[in-house]
């Protein structure tokens, strides 16, 4: 942001119109720099909250392609007035987003007053958000200034700042400079650190290594295809060999600095090879015959040196210069620039190490693969880059390096030679094979990709070392005998190949990987490619089998293999369709895998499988599409293709069908979609919810496993919930219970039951089921899965009397309160739900108070988690309200009346709207009133009256009536100007505000300013209709402070008159 930023950034100039314009130029430099930017805004909001809200001296304006309806509600509240429109944020109103519509064109001028709202932006354009910085830095040159009116440039800002601050006398002034100044110091420490290291480091990247090559390499990728609109067709290593240190050119270049050679497709002319050495690219001559009719490379230089393979590709493609400023970086939340250098100073640490956490947050749910041969659920996360190397990096060595490049320390980690020389000596038959070099390696990028995966656990890499290590059987060498068969033989050796090796026990892991350490899967997706039905149906065969294995599908990602599996969706062969179907079920698995299906076009063609009558031959066809969909479907931009195909009344008439085999597929899709909730609105209107109740009583685990958790993820709508009761799904749901050897099955019935259980009316029919006896019995040695739903069903019963009773005569308050004790997130807000409905039962109460249950919810507070906190407080309010001796036993908590109270500092309504219950419950206490006054309940209390949140407002409005009955209390809101937002809670629909309210407003008429205060407010009006309410408490009230207001008048007018 400051001096150091500023330089580093690079730019170029561009001649439009005669007139010299500066962009910011394509290059890994700006490629880092701006991954860092975006770090940098998350961490800084994440450490340094207020400084993150300090508003700006200027608003930061760019040019976006984001609207109004990007701003989700209700987190947002929007206005528009011409073209100009507003973004605000619901729980800050300090926050705001300004977007001016620019005519002509369908973009925005974007304006934003503080980091906080910068961050909020960035997050919301997703992948776009390195876009949206590119044009925030090239719109606003010196950010410096903007933000805090002083140049970047300018050594001495800091003290002038500092001086601006000691000479200015209004108060108001004062303080928004001293919030300038301490952003200022934030950023500044940042920016010292870096230039510190830049310098330190200078001299280490002057020389280009492998790893820079690698990085710049992996970047243009991202700019391949074929559109006229990509800068090149495509870009890779010339060679997939890798020697020990890491370079790819043969020793006798590498004493040469070569580091390795790079292929080039470029859009507008012939290929290119460039060598990558040293002191930077140049274009080599290419590949040239050789006296034995072969063809070797030339080695020799034909271009001038450049010092980034940007700029040489730039000079040798006019198309490549005139599309690279037009692309788009892909954002990569691993990228982290900082990290490559040691940071020193305390806000520069704070900012590198809270990096990781912020990237934790944003992470996508689909970052979920199964894993086959690991027995632990633990998850490593890397970036998918990052797993590219690391998978090629795990091919086993076929042949040994011979004696003389042994002795120069040099050692090929790649594959066997002949597997990869000269692809085109292969027959006429299969001239397709020669394909395996451009496929193999690369990976396909796209711009809107989101999917990532989580890498391999280390346990699977433990255990494929031991496989390498141990010995290794003797079909393992068979296999590769027959492979190198399939890349050498003619058509007709090449299907006899194919047959001996599916003589072999293909699960088999160790016949899988030689498979693939021979070079097997390259030969294999390649047949997809030949016209020879035989072989496309044996390579299927083979690849469906193989694909089980998790390290088999990411070698298959990393081949490019999902774009020839796509195109056989459309082959008029029903086999071949069934069999590429059902190999693309596998391979999704891979999170990379899915996102190419989406991206070739296979979300639609899948879906097309679909069309099939029921009961008819076409059901085979159906099984396979719907298998495969089921895998995709854990994407989440997936899942809306696979609506926007039109898979919804197809999904509802196969649902008919009384085939198990197809039907656990289909409701595979719609459990896993189900999360989505225009899918749950289809799936209700489309009647599906009648089938997924009948097959509840299926004798199939699986499928009922299915149909449950379709349930549980339908039933978070009332609608859904009452159909489930109306289709008698509530009886099948509660047998599901007495199997609890299933843990799948048994994590989805209790959660179908939970959901179900929102109902009251649902409630009273599980009540005659003697649901709660079987859950209570479920609390015991079982998997937290299983807990959290199980408590949550509890909890929702426990919302009715003979729910209550039903709990405490089964021995259920005890467990629920051991469970207190626990770390589960998700349990603890079910358990504290579920103790705090008992706590309404005052034999359930007393149980609890016996157990220190209070004292464990109230140690709750404590909790990092806000959710935690906000129901820990809600359950404490039921607790003091039906506790004998409430105010004695809230007082011997020590530091407890001291730590709620401080909660009412929390940034969250539904934390502050619990307190609030929780400080009215407390306040009836004389004592303890006067405790909690003593620690500043009051002007805190004042703070929060200016919400607009209706549920805060009701719960703020009892605390501050129930906090006037001590001292001077009514006299310190006066003063904190907490009556006239009071005033104007009367206009809201909710009437329970209103009841809150006239109590609050009853009690602080009593003082006279704040009479006089509400009468200017217009009070009178508002609480003369309510006087004649139907609820006594609010009649009361109204009428109360009304009568306390004609009483001052007239006080004054006889003191007027006398």
């Amino acid at each position: 942001m400051g001096s150091t930023l500023s330089s580093l950034i690079e730019w170029t100039a561009i001649d439009t119109n005669n007139t010299a314009e500066s962009y910011l130029k394509t290059s890994m430099i700006n490629h880092d720099l701006l991954h860092e930017l975006v770090n940098l805004v998350e961490t800084l909001c994440k450490k340094h909250p207020t400084e993150a809200k300090t508003e700006f001296k200027r608003p930061i304006t760019w040019i976006s392609t984001l609207n109004l309806s990007h701003f989700p509600t209700p987190q947002w509240t929007t206005q528009t007035k011409g073209n100009l429109s507003l973004a605000t944020l619901e729980d800050d109103s300090t926050i705001s987003v300004s977007l001016e519509k620019i005519s002509g064109i369908e973009k925005h001028r974007v304006s934003v007053n503080c980091f906080d709202a910068l961050k909020r932006v960035l997050r919301i354009a997703e992948d776009h958000k390195l876009r949206e910085l590119q044009e925030i830095i090239q719109s606003n040159r010196d950010p410096l200034n903007i933000i805090c009116g002083a140049a970047a440039s300018n050594d001495d800002t800091l003290l002038q700042l500092f001086d601006s601050i000691a000479n200015e006398s209004d108060k108001a002034k004062k303080d928004r400079l001293s919030s300038l100044y301490k952003l200022l110091l934030v950023l500044n420490s940042y920016d010292l650190d870096l230039m510190k290291l830049i310098l330190r480091n200078l001299e280490k990247h002057q020389k280009l290594d492998v790893e820079k090559v690698s990085n710049e390499l992996k970047m243009l990728q991202e700019f391949c295809g074929k559109d006229k609109h990509c800068a090149l067709m495509s870009i890779n290593w010339e060679s997939d060999y890798t020697f020990s240190n890491g370079c790819r050119a043969p020793p006798w270049r590498q004493i040469h600095g070569e580091l390795g050679y790079i292929e080039v497709k470029l859009l507008d002319r012939e290929r290119i090879i460039v060598t990558a050495c040293k002191q930077g690219y140049f274009t080599n001559g290419g590949y040239v015959a050789d006296g034995k009719g072969g063809e070797s490379l030339d080695y020799k230089s034909n271009s001038d040196v450049f010092p980034s393979l940007t700029e040489l590709l730039s000079a040798q493609s006019k198309h490549f210069a005139s599309q690279i400023l037009n692309q788009e970086y892909h954002f990569h939340p691993q990228a982290h620039f900082v990290n490559e250098i040691p940071v020193q100073s305390a806000v520069a640490a704070e900012l590198a190490n809270s990096s990781e956490k912020v990237k934790e947050d944003d992470s996508s749910d689909d970052n979920k693969e199964e894993t086959e041969y690991s027995n632990t659920k633990t998850r490593k996360k890397t970036g998918q880059m990052k797993k590219r190397d690391k998978n090629n990096s795990k091919v086993k060595k076929i042949s040994e390096p011979s004696l003389k490049w042994r002795t120069l320390g040099f050692a090929y980690e790649g594959k066997d030679e002949s597997a990869k020389k000269h692809p085109s000596q292969t027959s006429a038959n299969h001239k397709e094979h020669s394909k395996r070099g451009a496929r193999s390696g690369k990976k396909v990028n796209n711009a809107e990709d989101t999917d990532s995966d989580s890498d391999v656990v280390s346990d699977e890499e433990a255990q494929e070392k031991r496989q390498e290590n141990s010995e290794l059987p003797s079909e393992y060498y068979q296999i590769q005998k027959l492979v190198k068969y399939l890349r050498i033989g003619n058509q007709n050796a090449t299907i006899i190949a194919i047959c001996s090796l599916r003589d072999f026990d293909l699960t088999n892991e160790f016949n899988q990987h030689a498979i693939r350490d021979v070079g097997g899967l390259e030969t294999l997706v390649n047949l997809l490619d030949t016209d020879d039905p035989k072989c496309k149906i044996g390579a299927l065969k083979i690849l469906k089998e193989i694909s089980r294995n998790v390290s088999i599908r990411s070698a298959i990602s990393d081949l490019n293999g999902m774009q020839p599996l796509v195109e056989l969706l459309r082959d008029p062969d029903e086999e071949l369709k069934c069999l590429a179907a059902e190999t693309i079920a596998y391979c999704a698995k891979n999170a990379h895998n899915r996102s190419s299906v989406r991206k070739y076009g296979g979300i639609k063609k899948l879906v097309r499988l679909l069309k099939a009558r029921v009961g008819s031959n076409e059901e085979k066809v159906a099984i396979s599409g719907a298998l495969a969909l089921a895998s995709c479907s854990k994407s989440s931009k997936n899942k809306e293709a696979i609506q926007a195909a039109g898979a919804i009344p197809l999904l509802a008439n196969l649902l008919i069908s009384k085939n198990e085999e197809l039907l656990i597929p289909v409701v595979a899709i719609l459990q896993e979609c189900a999360s989505k909730e225009n899918y749950r609105v289809a799936i209700r209107s489309s009647g599906m919810i009648k089938f997924l109740v009948e097959n509840l009583s299926s004798k199939n685990e699986e499928l009922q496993t299915h149909c449950a958790s379709a349930i549980f993820k339908c039933a978070e709508e009332d609608e859904t919930r009452d159909l489930v009761r109306e289709f008698e799904g509530l009886t099948p749901l509660v047998n599901l219970l007495d199997n609890p050897s299933n843990k799948e099955l048994l994590v989805a019935a209790t959660g179908a039951v939970w959901k179900c259980a929102q109902n009251l009316e649902n409630v009273a029919a599980l009540n005659k089921l003697n649901t709660i006896k079987k859950l209570v019995g479920l609390m015991e040695n079982q998997p937290e899965d299983v807990l959290v739903n199980v408590v949550g069903a509890l909890g929702a019963c426990a919302k009715t009397a003979d729910g209550r009773q039903a709990i405490r005569e089964s021995g259920g308050i005890t467990p629920l309160v051991n469970l207190l004790t626990g770390t589960n997130q998700s349990l603890l807000v079910n358990v504290t739900t579920a103790v705090g409905e008992c706590a309404i039962d005052a034999d359930s109460m007393a149980i609890i108070d016996r157990l220190d249950g209070v004292r464990l919810l109230w140690s709750l507070l404590k909790s990092a988690n806000h959710h935690v906190q906000a129901s820990a407080a809600w359950a404490i309010s039921p607790c003091i309200e039906h506790a004998k001796d409430a105010g004695e036993m809230v007082r011997s908590f020590v530091g407890g009346l001291e730590l709620i109270v401080s909660l009412l500092k929390s940034e969250h309504t539904e934390v502050l709207a619990s307190v609030c219950a929780a400080i009215a419950n407390i306040a009836k206490d004389e004592e303890n009133l006067a405790v909690i006054t003593d620690h500043g309940v009051v002007p805190m209390l004042a703070k929060l009256t200016n919400t607009r949140n209706d549920k805060l407002r009701k719960h703020l409005a009892e605390a501050i009536a129930r906090c006037c009955h001590w001292g001077n209390n009514r006299v310190a809101f006066g003063t904190a100007s907490a009556v006239a937002p009071l005033v104007k809670y009367l206009k809201s629909p909710d009437d329970q505000v209103h009841r809150s309210t006239a109590r609050a407003l009853h009690q602080l008429s009593m003082d006279p300013d704040n009479c006089i205060t509400m009468h200017e407010n217009g009070v009178v009006q508002l609480l003369l209709g309510m006087v004649g309410s139907i609820d006594p408490a609010l009649q009361e009230a109204a009428a109360g402070t009304i009568g306390n207001i004609r009483r001052l008048a007239l006080a004054s007018e006889k003191a007027a008159l006398s």
